[in-house]
């Protein structure tokens, strides 16, 4: 197994690949975003991997920023009718990602609610499930598996396997039993067969069950 820790190389040999997830990605448009990032950026201040540059555009960088963020921005505004960042220009230079994207001016939801009505609520709610319900109503390929929406790797915080991504999985089956390490419960013959272990056997033959096609989520679902 390895650790959480990843090394420049995992870095660097993640965008292999992608040139075909760019978007105008003009010599024009990434020069100028490098130059407005070293110019215009330290004049704003910055939000974790996000960097203004002006009012209404934001730059997203960093060492885990994948073209898959921008491609998969871009698959929502053409498939639905969730509001999403408008997505510029996305590119690798040097072995990182630049996201040039749509800047929106607003409050985290924990900080508006305070001052919201009930009713009003309850309509943010509303809005917020109904986005949810049209993302995983979008219709996957027959042979889609565990993959981001463009049929490559993934990333997500919780995994500390990720180098730093992971996968794509043909099957769900093929995803769980990574998951687990590759663990095979059969092959322990002689182990004792405990109230933990047979809570493991039991985890093992549902993961290698039948499983539902998979949806279109969101990885990082969370009250901001």
């Amino acid at each position: 197994m390895r650790g959480a820790q990843i090394s420049s190389r995992d870095i660097a040999f993640q965008h292999d690949g992608t040139e075909h997830l760019a978007i105008n990605a003009t010599f024009s448009r990434r020069l100028l975003t490098r130059l407005a990032m070293k110019i215009l950026g330290p004049l704003h201040k910055s939000d974790g991997l996000c960097t203004p540059i002006s009012k209404h555009v934001i730059v997203k960088t960093g060492r885990r920023v994948h073209l898959t963020e921008a491609a998969t921005m871009d698959f929502i505004a053409r498939n639905t009718l969730i509001p999403v960042p408008k997505v510029y220009c996305a590119f690798v230079h040097s072995g990182r990602a630049y996201i040039v994207m749509e800047r929106i001016q607003g409050q985290d939801l924990p900080a508006a609610r305070e001052g919201l009505s009930e009713a009003a609520r309850e309509n943010v709610y509303a809005q917020l499930k109904g986005m949810i319900e049209e993302m995983r109503s979008l219709k996957p390929p027959a042979d889609a598996g565990v993959q981001s929406c463009v049929g490559g790797s993934l990333y997500d915080s919780r995994m500390k396997r990720c180098s730093p991504r992971f996968g794509h999985f043909k099957t769900t089956q093929d995803f769980h039993f990574w998951l687990r390490e590759e663990l095979r419960p059969s092959e322990f013959k002689d182990r004792e067969r405990d109230d933990e272990w047979r809570a493991i056997e039991k985890m093992a033959e549902m993961q290698d069950g039948p499983w539902p096609p998979p949806v279109f989520t969101h990885a990082d679902l969370e009250p901001f």
